[in-house]
């Protein structure tokens, strides 16, 4: 058993939220994530289409637990793979301020409302 964080790397990555609906109501969205979601070019989809990408967890400090927010549609975010290298089971840490895109490039993006 060699996929599990903290054996084998750390795997980060960056992407961009598509969907922040979460059913189960735990602030988790659907991240396209540069390079593994995508060709690498944040304003084209070629690999994944929406319906597929897996739901990214957020990581919530202990001391604020049970008071949080999802990102807004657009923002960028930086996380984690807790499954190392198989890339399934993302996990957000935080936004990347200034990242988030125009009004124009979001409309490029298949974001749900």
């Amino acid at each position: 058993m060699s996929d599990f964080q903290g054996k084998g790397g750390f795997i980060w990555w960056v992407g961009v939220v598509e969907n922040r609906i979460d059913e189960l109501g735990f602030g988790r969205c659907q991240i396209r994530i540069f390079g593994w979601h995508d060709d690498g070019n944040p304003k084209t989809k070629l690999s994944l289409p929406l319906k597929d990408l897996p739901w990214a967890t957020p990581l919530i400090p202990c001391n604020t637990a049970k008071t949080f927010s999802s990102p807004e549609l657009g923002d960028w975010v930086v996380g984690f793979f807790l499954d190392g290298q198989s890339g399934q089971f993302p996990i957000m840490m935080g936004i990347l301020p200034g990242f988030t895109p125009t009004t124009e490039d979001k409309q490029s993006f298949n974001t749900v409302t």
